[in-house]
C-alpha cells in the first residue's frame, strides 16, 4: 500500500508547491495578472516535492499501515493522510535550500550566487524554510493528503492491497497514470480549474 501510493504523494506535493508559487508571485506584484508561469521555472524546483512528497507519502503509508492495518477501508487513508499533512511540508522544506543549492551549481539558479555563497546560503536558510513550511504548509498539506486519499480509495476499490487482483506493479502504474492526470489538469488543464485553488490557497 505504502509503494503504490508514492505516485499520489508525489503529485499532491508538486500541485501544492505549484500553486504556492504563483501565490508568492502574486503577494511580490500587484498588477500580478493570473496565468501560466514559465514551465521551465516549476520544472528546476521540482526535485524537492518529487523526493520530498514521495518519502512523505510513503513513510505515511507505512506508519498508517503499521499502526491501523490494511483491513479497514478508511482508517488506513486517513492516517495516511494525517501523517502526509506533517511530513510533507518538512521533508520539502528540508529538500528546498539543497534544491536551490544544486541549481547555483550547475549554473541554473535563477541568481548569480558563487558555490561559497550559494553553499552558505543552503546551510543557513535550511531551518528558516523548515520551520515556515512546517507552520504554513501543514493545513495545505492535509488537504493534499485528503485528496491524495480519495484517489486511492477510487483506485483501491478495484485494485488495492485487499484484493484478489492486486499487483504491486499495477497498481502503482494505475496510481501513476491517475497522479500524472492530476498534475496535468493543474498546470496545463483549464484556468478556471487552478484559479479555484489559487484562490482557496490565497484565502487560508
Amino acid at each position: 500500500m505504502a509503494v503504490a501510493l508514492i505516485p499520489f504523494g508525489i503529485a499532491m506535493a508538486l500541485i501544492v508547491q505549484y500553486v504556492n508559487i504563483i501565490v508568492a508571485i502574486d503577494d511580490a506584484d500587484w498588477q500580478y495578472v493570473l496565468h501560466r508561469p514559465n514551465f521551465s521555472h516549476i520544472l528546476k524546483l521540482s526535485p524537492a516535492p518529487i523526493l520530498g512528497g514521495g518519502a512523505a507519502m510513503f513513510g505515511a503509508g507505512l506508519v498508517a499501515t503499521a499502526v491501523a492495518g490494511r483491513e479497514g477501508r478508511f482508517l488506513p487513508l486517513f492516517m495516511t493522510a494525517v501523517i502526509y499533512a506533517g511530513l510533507l511540508p518538512f521533508f520539502v522544506g528540508l529538500l528546498l535550500p539543497a534544491n536551490l543549492f544544486l541549481l547555483d551549481v550547475t549554473g541554473l539558479a535563477f541568481s548569480q550566487n558563487t558555490v561559497g555563497e550559494a553553499f552558505s546560503s543552503w546551510v543557513w536558510s535550511t531551518p528558516f524554510f523548515v520551520l515556515t513550511y512546517a507552520m504554513t504548509g501543514m493545513k495545505h498539506g492535509f488537504w493534499a493528503g485528503v485528496s491524495a486519499m480519495f484517489m486511492a480509495t477510487v483506485v483501491f476499490r478495484y485494485m488495492g492491497p485487499n484484493s484478489d487482483r492486486f499487483r504491486l506493479g499495477q497498481t502503482t502504474a494505475v496510481t501513476a497514470i491517475v497522479s500524472t492526470t492530476a498534475v496535468a489538469v493543474i498546470m496545463f488543464g483549464p484556468l478556471g480549474i487552478f484559479k479555484l485553488l489559487f484562490d482557496w490557497f490565497r484565502a487560508q
